[in-house]
Formats: structure tokens, C-alpha cells, sequence
């Protein structure tokens, strides 16, 4: 896209992408936390809960790896230098897109355990062979991603932490919002 953004602000769309992820994340990481601490026989709830939003937070996350790349191209705060701005927006775009490849991996897991992969009561059609090896091969990612996603997390907090004191590019901006 060709439109040009004032320093420091983002278009509409990932605004809302922004707070959309935010908040459907924010609720599933406190299923990710509770559900393997749920016993087994009383899992099926937050199991529909974990794969729902899951979905949302999926497809949301692709949407927002095309507009990262499709949408308007943004300019850092006043007084941030460009590479420290494109710095933190990789990592920012590497966070997204390890969502958006989570969101695959626990298709392929739920679908090589057996499992129905339901949205709210609609189920999800399964589109691979329930197998052991897909459902070992996926099983280990699937969880070990979340702790690069955590990773990923607190290095874009420091970092924009780093550059709010140094530039004093304000806090908002590691918010979701219209400030980058």
C-alpha cells in the first residue's frame, strides 16, 4: 500500500488486528496455564475453550502476518532511529507469525490424537490421517513453541522498554493501539 502514515502511528485495521489478538490471547493463555492442571475426565470445557480460541487467535494472526506485509509501511516515533524501530517491529512480526505457525502445528496435533477440533460447538473438519507419529511429531513443537512465544514476548517488552528510555518513545506504544 501506498498510504502514508504520520511518525509513530499505525492504519485502523492493525490497530484492531492488535487488540483483537490482545485480548482472545490474554483469555486463552489463562486456559494454556489451567488446562493441563484440569484432571483428565473434566478437560472437555476448557478443551473447547482452548481450540476455539485458538482458532480466533490462528486466523487472526495470519490476517495480521498479510496486512504486516500488505499494509501501509510504517515510520518510527519522532527521535527513534529507523533501525531500532524495524528492530523491534521484526521481532514484533516473528511473535505474530510464531502464532499464526501454533495455530497449524495444534491442528496437526488435535487431528494425529483423534481429536475433534470443535469452535464453539462447530467442528473443525480433519484434514490429516490420525497417526502416532503426527500426533509425536507435533505434540513436542506445539508446547515447546509456547515458551519461544514467551521468549519472543519479554524480548520485544525490554526492548521497547530500552527505547523508551533512551528515546522516549512512550509506553502506549507496546500496547495495542494506533502508536508503534
Amino acid at each position: 500500500m501506498t498510504e502514508q502514515l504520520a511518525p509513530g502511528i499505525q492504519d485502523r485495521t492493525a490497530t484492531l488486528l492488535g487488540w483483537a489478538i490482545f485480548v482472545t490471547f490474554f483469555v486463552l493463555f489463562f486456559n494454556i496455564i489451567n488446562l493441563p492442571r484440569t484432571p483428565l475426565g473434566q478437560r472437555e470445557g476448557m478443551q473447547l475453550w482452548h481450540d476455539s480460541l485458538g482458532l480466533i487467535v490462528g486466523l487472526l494472526c495470519w490476517w495480521r502476518v498479510f496486512w504486516f506485509i500488505r499494509g501501509p509501511r510504517l515510520r518510527p516515533p519522532e527521535g527513534m532511529p529507523e533501525n531500532s524501530f524495524a528492530f523491534s517491529r521484526a521481532i514484533l512480526f516473528v511473535l505474530i507469525f510464531v502464532f499464526a505457525a501454533e495455530f497449524v502445528i495444534g491442528l496437526m496435533y488435535a487431528w494425529g490424537e483423534g481429536r475433534a477440533i470443535m469452535m464453539f460447538r462447530w467442528q473443525f473438519p480433519q484434514l490429516l490421517e490420525t497417526t502416532e507419529s503426527l500426533r509425536i511429531s507435533t505434540g513436542y513443537p506445539h508446547s515447546a513453541l509456547a515458551f519461544y512465544y514467551l521468549m519472543l514476548f519479554f524480548l520485544w517488552f525490554a526492548l521497547g522498554a530500552w527505547q523508551n528510555f533512551k528515546y522516549k518513545s512512550g509506553w502506549r506504544r507496546l500496547f495495542p493501539g494506533e502508536k508503534v
